[in-house]
C-alpha cells in the first residue's frame, strides 16, 4: 500500500525509525553492546532505513512521492568458539502494511580454514552489487538488473545450502537454493548457483576484481493446480511505496530458467569504478509455444570517497564495504564526517520475441554521509526512461535515506 508524503505519514514513520535509532545513536560503533559468555559471541544486528521521496516529474503518469520504513531488518549473529556462526533475523518492513518475515536463519561452520559451509534461510553469493549488504550499496536500491537476476534463484531470504573458499585474492561459492522464506509462490523451486571471483591485482593502492556468476533454475515454482512460471520485473531503482514495476514479463510458463554474467572492479586509492552485466534464459512450456526467451542488461558505476577511509574488498562477501572513519575516530571524520559522492547508469531489456516486458535506461547521482560509523544519510536523483511495459515513459525523481546500521 502506498504511504503518501503528508504530515502525518511521515510523523509516524519517523517515530519508528527513531525509536529503534535512539538507544544506539548515541554509541560508537565500537560501542554498540556485544554479549561473550565462555567463547561465545553475541552481536546485535539492525539495519533499519526510512525512505523519502519519489518522482518529481515524469510522463505521462505522475505517482507521485511518499515515504516508508524500507527495511527494518532487526536480530542477532552469534559465533560460537569460532568455529559457528548463526544468525536470526527478523524484517520487520516494508511499513507500513509490508509481508514481515525471516530475513536470515542461517547455520554456518566456519572452523576449516578458508571454507564456510552454510544451510538455512540466508543471501546465497551471486554478483558483485548482489553482495553488498544493503546498509553497504552505494546508491539506495541496487541496479535494475542486479536486482532482477539475484531475484530468479538467489538474493535475500532464500531457502538454500552453500560451500565457499575464500581468500585474500578469491572467492568462490557453489549453492543448491529452493524458494524464499515465509509465505510465497516459489516453496517448491529448486535452482543451483555459482560464483567464482579473483584478484588479479592487490595492493596498497589498487585492487582490480574480476568475477563470473551464474544460476540455473531446473525446477521453476508451480502453484496449485498451475503449471510451473517464472515472472521477471522490478521497480524503477526507486521504491517508496507509491511506484509500480514498470519493467514486468508476467508470469510466463517455463521448464527452466538461468542468468549467466560477469563482474568487475577497479579500486585505485579514493575512486572506485565497478560493473556487471547479464544474459537471462528462460526456455517456456509447450503450452506457450516452447520459446527459448533472452533478456539482458548492464550497469556501470564510478564512486569517490571525500574524506574518510575508502571502500575496503572483503574475501568473505567478495564485495566493497562502506567508507568509514580512520581506526579510533568513530565521529565526524575531520569534523564532518564520511563523505561520498557517486554516479550510475544502467539499462534492462525485457523484451523478447513475443513477450514485452520493456526496457529501461536509468542514470543516477547520489551523495552519501556518515556523521557517524551507524548513521548514514543519502540524497539521490534519478532520471530514467521506460519503453514498452509500463507508463511511466520517462521520469525525474529525488530520494533521501536515513539508515541505522550495526
Amino acid at each position: 500500500m502506498a504511504c503518501w508524503l503528508h504530515t502525518g505519514c511521515l510523523a509516524s514513520l519517523s517515530v519508528a525509525i527513531v525509536a529503534v535509532a535512539a538507544p544506539v545513536a548515541s554509541l560508537h560503533a565500537q560501542s554498540v553492546p556485544v554479549v561473550r559468555l565462555h567463547g561465545v559471541t553475541i552481536r546485535p544486528y539492525a539495519t533499519d532505513q526510512l525512505d523519502t521521496g519519489g518522482f518529481v516529474s515524469a510522463g505521462p503518469a505522475h505517482p507521485g512521492t511518499g515515504a516508508r520504513g524500507a527495511r527494518l531488518r532487526n536480530g542477532v549473529r552469534v559465533n560460537i568458539h569460532d568455529q559457528v556462526e548463526i544468525g536470526a533475523i527478523w524484517d520487520f518492513g516494508p511499513a507500513p502494511n509490508g509481508p514481515m518475515r525471516l530475513f536470515e536463519g542461517q547455520v554456518s561452520y566456519t572452523g576449516l580454514k578458508h571454507f564456510v559451509f552454510t544451510a538455512g534461510i540466508f543471501k546465497p553469493s551471486f554478483g558483485l552489487e548482489s553482495m553488498q549488504a544493503q546498509g553497504d550499496t552505494v546508491f539506495v536500491e541496487r541496479s535494475s538488473i542486479s536486482t532482477i537476476t539475484r531475484n530468479l534463484a538467489t538474493g535475500i531470504e532464500r531457502q538454500a545450502v552453500q560451500a565457499e573458499a575464500y581468500g585474500r585474492r578469491y572467492h568462490l561459492a557453489l549453492s543448491a537454493t529452493a524458494g524464499t522464506a515465509g509465505p510465497g509462490e516459489d516453496g517448491n523451486q529448486r535452482a543451483m548457483a555459482f560464483r567464482l571471483v579473483g584478484l588479479p591485482v592487490r595492493s596498497h593502492d589498487m585492487v582490480v576484481h574480476a568475477g563470473i556468476s551464474g544460476e540455473w533454475v531446473f525446477r521453476p515454482a508451480s502453484m496449485t493446480h498451475s503449471p510451473p512460471a517464472i515472472a521477471l520485473s522490478d521497480n524503477p531503482e526507486l521504491n517508496t511505496g507509491t511506484v509500480s514495476k514498470y519493467l514486468n514479463t508476467g508470469r510466463l510458463a517455463a521448464t527452466s530458467a538461468g542468468a549467466f554474467g560477469a563482474e568487475a572492479a577497479i579500486a585505485w586509492k579514493r575512486l572506485l569504478f565497478q560493473g556487471e552485466g547479464y544474459d537471462i534464459l528462460l526456455d517456456t512450456s509447450p503450452t506457450a509455444g516452447s520459446q527459448n526467451l533472452n533478456f539482458h542488461g548492464w550497469y556501470g558505476m564510478l564512486a569517490y570517497t571525500i574524506n574518510g577511509t575508502p571502500r575496503q574488498w572483503k574475501g568473505r562477501t567478495a564485495a566493497f564495504s562502506s567508507p568509514t572513519c580512520a581506526r579510533g575516530q568513530d565521529v565526524l571524520c575531520n569534523g564532518y564526517g564520511v563523505l561520498e559522492v557517486a554516479a550510475r547508469y544502467s539499462e534492462v531489456n525485457l523484451d523478447s520475441a513475443t513477450v514485452h516486458g520493456g526496457s529501461q535506461q536509468t542514470g543516477s547521482l547520489g551523495l552519501n554521509w556518515w556523521p557517524t560509523a551507524i548513521i548514514r544519510t543519502t540524497v539521490q536523483y534519478e532520471y530514467g526512461q521506460e519503453n514498452g511495459g509500463r507508463v511511466p515513459e520517462h521520469f525525474h525523481a529525488v530520494m533521501s535515506l536515513f539508515q541505522i546500521k550495526f
